[in-house]
């Protein structure tokens, strides 16, 4: 059902042939405590329980045949990928060592670990599908609605909001399922920005949706 701003609208239907679950950015160098660039993103995520709401609703999709798909920030080393004239946020991965393709810093965190055969994509920048081949995987599954969960909210999950939205998908939003380094930087874009790109929900809500 795609009535927009609501959270918690109780006509909600998911569609599960149609909708995918991705998962933005759930990598260790982000949200666990032993390693550098997490900042206080593990402290906010225990006090919010995200990760605990994000296993919920992986484990749901899983159950129900929702398609699951991660993506992951995963550079080569010396960041080709990233423009030669850097802006704030590329400097900061590139001069960190950020992100680095096949290190542990990069890999998805220990309780949402991916699963036989789901599918993971690499991306370079906040928006999930720029550069990437994620809009080709989503078409060929037959893909219209977007469930989001990641980390940052202002950042990977808004921009992916807002590149999807464009390239016509749904966008569902889990508020419960996110978050950022402040509630500034979490709130802000879900009461602002996202309901504009569908709808913002939370996991109690698509869990009972998938029972329907």
């Amino acid at each position: 059902m795609h009535e927009g701003d609501v959270t918690n609208e109780p006509g909600l239907v998911i569609e599960k042939a149609k909708t995918a679950l991705l998962l933005l950015h759930w990598q260790k160098d982000i949200a666990s405590p032993e390693f550098k660039h997490s900042r206080n993103m593990p402290e906010r995520l225990a006090e919010t329980h995200t990760i605990e709401h994000t296993q919920a609703v992986l484990k749901a999709s899983r159950e129900n045949g929702v398609l699951v798909v991660f993506v992951n920030a995963a550079h080569r080393p010396g960041y080709p990928e990233l423009p030669a004239n850097k802006a704030p946020i590329f400097k900061n991965v590139a001069s960190g060592g950020a992100h680095i393709r096949g290190s542990r810093d990069a890999e998805v965190i220990d309780e949402l670990a991916p699963i036989d055969d789901e599918i993971i994509v690499f991306n370079y920048n906040p928006s999930a599908f720029c550069y990437t081949d994620l809009d080709l995987i989503l078409r060929n599954k037959g893909i219209t609605d977007l469930l989001l969960s990641g980390l940052s909210t202002n950042w990977a999950v808004e921009t992916t909001a807002r590149h999807g939205a464009c390239l016509g998908y749904f966008i569902y939003t889990l508020e419960d399922c996110c978050n950022s380094h402040s509630d500034e930087m979490h709130k802000w874009p879900m009461v602002n920005i996202l309901p504009r790109l569908g709808a913002v929900i939370d996991s109690a809500a698509y869990i009972a949706a998938l029972k329907k």
